[in-house]
């Protein structure tokens, strides 16, 4: 498997199926083909003999750019009912958004429970982090549109504020400032906003090219430095800040066995969906004729660690 280049996603939406930024790519060399030698629909992994065949294809083409596998959009020919899309990412996602916001209930509900505010955030979060990427990877949006552009866009904004949220709730765990306080509210909500609309504002002139200075260059390497450093380095530098306090909070404050193996899997589960995603997607694509891939295991996995970051939260807390 190729890792990364730093900055470069041509790797990741070649091999990696249902990835979201590579809907902001796909639609920045669409309509802005800048800088390439060859035509576009090369680059793009479409045909370019003849304008009906091009239009047949983009209809029908899932998350990727030139991709070695992808799952076909809803109701594309491959059948006598067409495809059914992401199929197991869509049913999963829809069941994460309804765990996230029964997550977020339940949190809200524990009246004592330190960070009980910062918690049911997170979890809204998550739920909408779900819900965008159901709608952007579950093969629901035509290829190159407005509408999966901006989706896109929104949906990684989302996923840059979730993990912000996540430090946060780390930050928390060290009683700096207090919970629930305007002292904790205020800098979470505007950092936050700042970071949601930041990052969306970059994915979208990355995906409409509003501007040149997100634009890949080259345009083949499918580049973006700030995208890279904000949905790749990020995510991980939050989660592993998140599970590295709570697990040090347990070990030298608390002395509980029960919390630690609760923050320990959910660490375990988070790490294996990143690995499912990464490292099966091709995998499964390609094995299952491009039915499926690894989205809906990656995500099983996530929602399973987001569950037992409850679980480990609640058994640190009163008021259980």
């Amino acid at each position: 498997m190729v890792l990364f280049s730093f900055g470069n996603f041509d790797w990741a939406c070649r091999d990696v199926p249902s990835l979201p930024i590579c809907n902001l790519f796909f639609r920045q060399l669409l309509v802005h083909p800048k800088g390439i030698a060859a035509p576009a629909s090369d680059l793009l992994g479409l045909p370019s003999n003849s304008s009906s065949s091009f239009a047949a294809t983009l209809a029908n083409f899932g998350v990727g750019v030139n991709p070695s596998c992808f799952i076909p959009r809803m109701g594309a020919a491959g059948g006598q009912s067409g495809s059914l899309g992401n199929i197991a990412n869509i049913i999963v996602c829809g069941l994460s958004v309804f765990i996230g916001l029964g997550l977020a209930a339940a949190a809200g509900r524990r009246q004592a429970a330190v960070g009980r505010v910062e918690m049911r955030v997170f979890f809204v979060m998550y739920a909408l982090v779900q819900g965008a990427q159901l709608a952007d990877t579950g093969g629901l949006l035509r290829a190159g549109s407005t509408a999966i552009t901006w989706v896109s866009a929104v949906h990684l904004g989302l996923l840059v504020g979730l993990f912000w949220v996540l430090a946060w709730v780390a930050f928390l765990s060290l009683q700096v400032v207090e919970d629930g306080t305007l002292a904790s509210s205020i800098p979470m909500t505007l950092f936050g906003i700042v970071l949601v609309v930041g990052t969306g504002y970059i994915g979208a002139d990355t995906g409409f090219t509003v501007t040149n200075y997100f634009q890949s260059d080259p345009p083949q390497d499918l580049h973006s430095i700030w995208l890279f450093v904000l949905t790749i380095i990020w995510p991980a530098v939050a989660a592993a800040f998140y599970f590295i306090v709570q697990l040090g909070v347990v070990v030298r404050v608390l002395k509980e066995k029960k919390p630690l193996a609760l923050f320990s899997g959910a660490a375990i589960l988070f790490i294996l969906s990143q690995a499912a995603y990464f490292g099966l997607g091709h995998k499964i694509c390609t094995g299952t004729s491009a039915k499926v891939d690894s989205s809906f295991i990656a995500t099983l996995l996530e929602t399973g660690s987001v569950g037992l970051i409850y679980v480990a939260w609640r058994s640190i807390t009163e008021d259980r």
